[in-house]
This record gives structure tokens, C-alpha cells and sequence, in this order.
């Protein structure tokens, strides 16, 4: 089992050094969720609660994960980086290819994109997206990111984008693996058809039970059923021998320690950030 330690929501200023201990201490790697701007006041549904309800708000601070990753990846050697969770169609596809794959090069290829195709109206707005054709923007840029890391003059053109001859320099020295995110039945396909595995939202055991062994099914009835799939699972309950040894049993390969809010309360400092991860090695690593 790998261990990934979540640091979204984590202030800025800490990341490098958090990064350096989870190394030290043996994580695989930092996952950090993402935002480009947090609204005042916001009526969208957050679909990974029972109420609706992100604990998210404007104060919070929201690094691009792609930069603090660039800035960790320079201080660490062996520590993966993954974005979790990554609102892809807000953003150009040549740009995002482009952007990963100059992360991949100057980290050493620790680089992951955990992708959703978001949930906050909102910030669609604000930039002029359309948010009903989020998913179908995102399934084309998967598409298309893939042929632009190969090094291909990609030409291309649907609803939503038109490329004629494109290139991007550097290339990845293999594609960026693609985790998909989210629990719907679209997302759970993108996942499986799109991607190289898939990132839980935070699930039960029972949830899991439930969820996985239907993702492998699927990837087994998919074009790409010969390619490998790693299954990252947050857990909503307490990690222990028992849970840990029933998510191998399903096909779970890594599952992470919460949020620096969650598990030492918002405003804490970096010493308390590494007392909080040393718990966690501590028991698990």
C-alpha cells in the first residue's frame, strides 16, 4: 500500500518544507487540490457531501498546484506529486499539455494530473466557460493532451476546440499519467476509458467494495484493458489493519493521510503539520 499525504488548502509558504519531510518520512508523494479563484457567495452544489456544503471559502489559500509542485519536485528526489483534483476544462489544452509536460521533465517525470471536470459554477462563469459542456471538453483535451506529449503535429477539431499542426516542446519523456476523479457514472467511465486510474472523492469501505471491483470490470471491457490502473482511495474511516488489508484485497493501491484542516485544524503551524505527519508515519510508513 502507498501513503500519499493530501496538502490541499495548505499555506503556501509551508509547502516546501512539508514536502521535504513527507519525503524523509517515506510518503509517495503530495496530492493538492485546486481552485483558480474562490467565489464571495456561491449556490453551486458541492457533490462529495451530504448537505452540499464545501468547506471551502475565499480565505482559504489555493497555490496553483502545478507551481508548488515545480518548487518541491527542486528540493526533493524521489517524492511524486499529484493534483488532486485538477478542474481541467477551465483551461486550454496546448497550455495544460505544454505546462505538464515542463513539470514532468524538471521533476523527473513525479508528476501526475488528477483531473475532474469541477463542480463550482461559478468559477465557469467567471471565465467564460460553458459549464454544461464540461465533461465533453474535458474527454476531448484527454484525447488531445496524449497526442501532443507523443510529439506529433496534432491537428483536431470538434465543438469545443480546432488545432491545426500543433506541436509543444519539451516532451514528456512518457505520457503524464491521467487519474480520473469523481464518483459519477461519467466520471467512473472517463476514468476507465480516458485515464490511467482513478482518484476516490472519499469513500467508505463499503463504498469501495462496491466501487473498485465495478472500475475493474469496466477497464477489463475497455480499449486500454491491458494497460495498468491504479486505484487511489481516500477512506471517510480510520485507517487500521483490517480496513488496510480489505483495500489490497479489492485492488486498492494507495490510500492518504487527511488534509492538514481535518487533522490538526486550520491555521497550524509547520511544526504542528510535521508532529501530524510523524503520527501517521509513525503507524503506517
Amino acid at each position: 500500500m502507498e501513503y500519499w499525504q493530501v496538502i490541499s488548502w495548505c499555506e503556501t509558504d509551508h509547502i516546501v518544507e512539508v514536502a521535504q519531510h513527507a519525503e524523509k518520512l517515506g510518503f509517495t508523494g503530495l496530492i493538492l487540490a485546486e481552485h483558480i479563484y474562490y467565489p464571495q457567495e456561491t449556490t453551486s452544489r458541492y457533490y462529495y457531501s451530504e448537505d452540499g456544503e464545501s468547506v471551502q471559502n475565499p480565505e482559504m489559500e489555493f497555490p496553483d498546484p502545478l507551481i508548488s509542485f515545480a518548487a518541491a519536485a527542486a528540493v526533493t528526489e524521489t517524492l511524486q506529486f499529484m493534483t488532486g483534483i485538477y478542474v481541467v476544462p477551465l483551461r486550454h489544452p496546448i497550455e495544460l499539455a505544454k505546462n505538464l509536460a515542463t513539470l514532468a521533465r524538471l521533476s523527473g517525470n513525479r508528476v501526475h494530473l488528477g483531473l475532474g471536470t469541477g463542480w463550482l459554477k461559478e468559477e465557469f462563469d467567471q471565465f467564460g466557460v460553458d459549464f454544461s459542456t464540461r465533461g465533453a471538453r474535458t474527454d476531448a483535451m484527454l484525447k488531445i493532451m496524449r497526442r501532443l506529449w507523443s510529439g506529433e503535429a496534432v491537428s483536431y477539431e470538434d465543438a469545443h476546440f480546432q488545432l491545426d499542426k500543433v506541436q509543444i516542446r519539451p516532451l514528456p519523456e512518457h505520457p503524464v499519467p491521467l487519474v480520473g476523479g469523481g464518483h459519477s457514472a461519467p466520471a467512473l467511465r472517463r476514468a476507465v476509458n480516458l485515464c490511467d486510474g482513478w482518484y476516490g472523492p472519499g469513500n467508505t469501505l463499503a463504498e469501495l467494495e462496491s466501487i473498485v471491483p465495478e472500475l475493474y470490470a469496466m477497464r477489463a471491457g475497455s480499449p486500454r484493458a491491458a494497460e495498468p490502473f491504479r486505484v487511489i482511495a481516500p477512506l471517510l474511516e480510520p485507517l487500521d489493519e483490517r480496513v488496510l488489508s480489505r483495500l489490497e484485497a479489492i485492488g486498492v493501491h494507495a490510500t492518504v493521510n487527511y488534509p492538514f484542516l481535518y487533522g490538526c485544524g486550520p491555521g497550524a503551524s509547520l511544526d504542528d503539520k510535521k508532529r501530524y505527519m510523524d503520527q501517521f508515519a509513525a503507524q503506517f510508513l
